[in-house]
């Protein structure tokens, strides 16, 4: 059977993203560097499963098959019928698989075309015509299908993205007029918080992007439950290592390394707090993962629904209503990890999802669980550095404008927020074009793919004017939100116009690396950044700031000079890759990793 047009590439990527920051989203993929032989490593966990669920299931059997097809998102085959009928391809009313999926009927007329509104159509059928569609080469599209069908995957992400921000802007949003110093401090904790702890909880997880899909597209189910448990009681371990850190030695450390005492106690009050919520992050984190490999990734939406007007809620309770003052605001992020935790495993025990996830539960195995590390460990460690050194490209700006003075650092904390927070509409249009890319490559559909990337960037050009002109326009009015402080008002009403001209760069960053990686080439985007943000953005940003002009240094605006020349490099060199990549020769790249995993 030629390869399905499906919604996920064949190896889920991992994303950097982190719930409550308000640092930046992923710039590039860990995994995007890293090749290893995961196969032996399931093989050697099954092992440790006295009984495997796929005893009686052979993994290459029709059986086999239609488990996997039954497993399949109904959205999924709607997209496939929606192309087909956009290519007037009739679709069979009944398959030819002797045995049927009754309880998975679609309904064609869900898809809004043509003129068999009403009508149930079998998945299976809607999979064999698409497949016989391929062969014969009937599958083509046009610019504004592709654009339509961009802006309808994207529009869920983007949401899902803005809502994942929120928890951080509305820390910064409360806390921001009780004083220049918290506005500071809450930034420092943050960045304090992404160094030490999200990035390493985001790294250590990221090695269950790899081994859980692998495992359960193998239905060796029992297995996904297991390395879930292992992974989560690993990263448990190590985070209460670090968060007794935090407890004894934060407040030293701060108080050496930044300029303002004051900023440094709240800083460090502020991890203390946090570290109560770290367990129902780590949960989220693996828990999510533990759904998505299963192919349900619409949960964390669910629970962001909820929690994300509610950690608005408390923020504005605990800091002003109740008086709590600065500390309101992580108790607040802290109770909202711990209810987006406790969200996700309702949901999982309660769920009347098709795809019923506590098939991969076998129970909780504490021995197991607590027992042969070595090979996570060596899966995630350069998962780690990577992820480590994404994060520190933005937090050293963080700590640069630290040395400005209060006011600078209270501008960088506004503006950085509001840059992260219009960063996450690009962002989530190169993940519906990742996959978008990526569908049509493993289909055999250069010409379709080369198509998705041209109206990827077109989309990039109307995002980038819409935040440009967001940011310019409404730039004092922003900085009001957040702050009484003229002085800190003026600041970032003078940089704000640089920023809202970084966002053409910064959107073009982000879409090319979408269609880098749904072409295969994303390791071109992580050498890209790792050179334009080490070796040109933070040199050039340290200098404009401190040295250049002589006697009358740029200060906050050099800092983000510096963000500009390392956006405008990696925007416009991936761009160049992703319009010139010979498409015919992706298509093989894409079969020969198909054939081999």
């Amino acid at each position: 059977m030629a390869p399905q047009f499906t919604h996920s590439t064949s190896e889920r990527r991992a994303s950097a993203t982190v719930f409550g920051s308000i640092g930046r989203g992923g710039l590039y993929v860990p995994q995007d560097f890293i090749k290893s032989n995961t196969d032996e490593i399931l093989n050697s966990i099954e092992n440790e499963v006295e009984q495997s669920i796929d005893d009686d299931i052979s993994i290459g059997d029709e059986s086999s098959s239609l488990l996997l097809h039954k497993s399949k998102s109904k959205s999924i085959l709607i997209d496939e019928a929606k192309l087909l009928h956009a290519n007037k391809v009739p679709i069979r009313k009944y398959s030819i698989v002797e045995q049927p999926i009754d309880n998975n009927n679609i309904t064609y007329g869900s898809t809004n075309d043509g003129d068999d509104n009403g009508q149930v159509v079998d998945p299976e059928a809607i999979l064999e015509s698409w497949d016989e569609a391929l062969k014969s080469g009937k599958i083509t599209t046009t610019n504004s299908f592709e654009l339509k069908s961009l802006t309808r995957s994207s529009i869920p992400l983007v949401i899902t993205f803005l809502l994942q921000n929120s928890l951080g802007v509305c820390s910064v949003f409360a806390v921001g007029k009780i004083s220049n110093e918290a506005l500071a401090a809450i930034t420092l904790g943050t960045m304090s918080a992404n160094i030490s702890a999200m990035s390493v909880i985001a790294g250590l997880a990221s090695s269950l992007d790899t081994f859980l899909p692998q495992a359960y597209g193998a239905n060796k189910f029992k297995i996904v439950g297991l390395i879930f448990q292992r992974c989560t009681a690993l990263i448990f371990v190590i985070m209460f290592v670090i968060c007794i850190s935090w407890w004894i030695g934060s407040e030293w450390l701060l108080l050496k390394v930044l300029p303002d005492p004051i900023s440094a106690k709240l800083a460090s009050l502020y991890l203390k707090v946090l570290s109560f919520g770290i367990p129902g992050y780590i949960l989220f984190e693996t828990g999510k993962r533990f759904l998505q490999s299963q192919g349900i990734f619409d949960a964390s939406t669910y629970i962001l629904f909820i929690c994300a007007p509610l950690n608005a809620i408390m923020n504005y309770l605990f800091v002003w209503t109740f008086g709590f003052g600065f500390i309101g605001a992580p108790i607040a992020v802290s109770l909202s990890y711990t209810f987006m935790a406790i969200g996700l495993y309702l949901y999982t025990i309660y769920t009347n999802h098709e795809i019923n996830p506590m098939k991969c539960w076998d129970g909780l195995n504490l021995k197991k669980s607590f027992s042969n590390w070595n090979e996570l460990i060596k899966l995630s460690i350069p998962n780690l550095i990577m992820i480590m050194s994404e994060f520190l490209s933005f937090e050293i700006l963080t700590l640069l404008s630290s040395y400005l003075g209060t006011n600078a650092l209270a501008a960088q904390s506004i503006i950085t927020t509001m840059a992260s927070l219009t960063y996450q509409i690009p962002y989530g249009v190169s993940i519906a074009a990742s996959t978008r890319i990526a569908n049509f490559l493993g289909a055999q559909l250069p010409k379709p793919a080369k198509i998705a990337s041209k109206m990827t960037f077109l989309m990039t050009i109307f995002i980038s004017i819409v935040n440009f002109s967001f940011l310019f326009i409404c730039r004092y009015k922003i900085a009001s939100w957040f702050s009484n402080d003229l002085k800190v008002i003026e600041l970032v009403g003078d940089v704000m116009p640089l920023v809202a001209f970084i966002q053409f760069f910064d959107a073009l960053n982000a879409t090319s690396a979408g269609c880098l990686r749904g072409q295969g080439l994303q390791h071109i985007g992580g050498y890209i950044n790792l050179f334009s943000y080490y070796v040109i953005g933070i040199p050039v940003g340290f200098i404009l700031s401190f040295y250049l002009p002589l006697g009358h240094p740029l200060g906050l605006v050099g800092l983000w000079l510096g963000v500009g020349c390392a956006l405008f490099i990696i925007g416009f060199v991936q761009c160049y890759y992703v319009l010139t990549a010979n498409y015919d020769d992706l298509v093989n790249d894409a079969l020969n990793r198909s054939n081999t995993e």
